[in-house]
């Protein structure tokens, strides 16, 4: 039940249990859910506090409203298999989803430090950010760092609407042999929630992924923001010794 002596708005409490509710199955895709006056009534609120919570759950896109008919929960987006080493921009393209890549600090050089899991740590890097949208909604933000000898003179390309894979490939003659990645479930500090349009509380997977190149091990490592409410992101998985 909600609590009106919480400093939690009434709207977001509701929001809340029932993004709970999708996310375990109880109401399953495709599946209309109670009513506004249905869900003012069970929870004893007004009807604007219910529009409240809707409207935050249409936004993340977990429901939509269907004129005449009620309010249901929206199938999962395409799977996309985000984790290759082709590249996260190639993942979308392969899937036919068109994007828009925009950069949101360009490459520079940083010194990374208090960043045990980062192999740059204590050392100097080529940091940028990207976020990646899919007509006009923040799906991914990507915070990419580079050895600076192997990629020097990336921090003077334009690299907005350009998959950093081909530019890798192109540019440097480069080709990842190998790559490791781990996956968290995490909650985002203020800015990187405000970029992708989430608030502090939402979670998000989180993965961060090290690039091996011949002779050059880690020289990429990048952490990424997936908002796993618009897309169902995927890895393929293929035996040891396939190609």
């Amino acid at each position: 039940m909600l609590n009106p002596r919480s400093p939690i708005p009434l709207y977001h409490q509701l929001a809340d249990i029932l993004m709970e509710r999708i996310r375990s199955g109880i109401y399953s895709p495709g599946q209309m859910i109670p009513s506004e006056t249905g869900l003012a009534k069970q929870y004893r609120i007004g009807r604007p506090t219910v529009r409240q919570a809707m409207d935050t759950l249409v936004h993340k896109g977990l429901i939509q409203r269907k004129r005449g008919a009620g309010t249901f929960v929206k199938h999962p987006g395409p799977l996309v298999d985000l984790f290759s080493l082709a590249g996260t921009s190639q993942a979308f393209l392969t899937k036919g989803i068109p994007i828009e890549t925009r950069i949101v600090k360009p490459a520079a050089p940083k010194k990374i430090s208090h960043d045990p899991e980062n192999p740059f740590n204590n050392q100097e890097a080529f940091f940028l950010s990207r976020l990646t949208l899919t007509q006009g909604t923040p799906v991914l933000l990507e915070d990419i760092y580079l050895e600076t000898e192997l990629f020097m003179g990336i921090d003077r390309i334009d690299l907005a609407n350009k998959s950093l894979a081909q530019v890798v490939s192109d540019r440097y003659y480069l080709t990842p042999e190998t790559g490791n990645q781990q996956f968290k479930v995490e909650t985002l500090d203020s800015e990187r929630s405000t970029w992708l349009q989430l608030s502090s509380s939402d979670p998000v997977l989180t993965v961060r992924r090290t690039l091996n190149f011949p002779q050059a091990p880690n020289a990429i490592f990048s952490v990424l923001f997936c908002r796993t409410d618009v897309f169902a992101f995927s890895q393929t998985i293929q035996p040891e010794g396939s190609s």
